[in-house]
């Protein structure tokens, strides 16, 4: 197993409401995300997605930001975060999202029309968020070129929930089990 796989496996799960929340370095810094583990998750990003014509890295701040700055530094291209606070800023687009553990708005920022947009997520569960974050590229007219998210919950069903939703496959490095008391890294 490579480092970004052992990041994931054998973690500690917590339950929150009838979820179960993953303790992992890579999106909860438990323990400290090493430049390593970081610098491999963005490596692998970039070695999946199809970056033609890509112009923008689009993610979501929270647990997301380290990732999508790690991906936009190493591809040399900006970055846009979709954010859970308004800044009031003209033309911010404010799409609902409802995901495992939380429900509210996001607020996307510096997505323009004709931008062509690689979506970079660390981890998906339900595929709440990243539902809401693609309906907001679209929203801004940009196109998406690509979706590649680090790991996936396969108990949760994220990523067919995004394909249902939005006709957009989601490409996930690592899968992981969540069923006990401990990850477990399947496939």
């Amino acid at each position: 197993m490579n480092l970004l796989e052992e990041s994931f496996h054998d973690k500690p799960l917590v339950v929150v409401g009838k979820y179960q929340f993953l303790v992992n370095p890579l999106t909860e810094q438990v323990p400290a995300t090493s430049p390593e583990l970081l610098r491999e998750a963005a490596t692998r990003v970039l070695g999946a997605a199809n970056l033609d014509g890509v112009s923008k890295i689009v993610g979501e701040e929270d647990r997301g930001a380290i990732l999508v700055a790690a991906v936009s530094l190493q591809a040399n291209l900006p970055l846009a975060l979709a954010r859970w606070n308004p800044s009031g800023v003209p033309g911010q687009i404010a799409v609902n999202f409802a995901m495992e553990y939380a429900q509210g708005t996001l607020y996307l920022n510096g997505v323009e029309r004709g931008d062509q947009v690689l979506i970079v997520d660390d981890l998906i569960s339900t595929g709440g968020t990243l539902v809401a974050l693609i309906r907001a590229v679209r929203q801004a007219g940009a196109h998406i070129r690509d979706v590649v998210c680090v790991a996936e919950k396969i108990e949760y069903g994220g990523g067919a929930r995004v394909q249902a939703e939005t006709g957009l496959a989601v490409k996930t490095l690592v899968k992981i089990s969540v069923a006990g008391e401990r990850s477990r890294v399947v496939g």
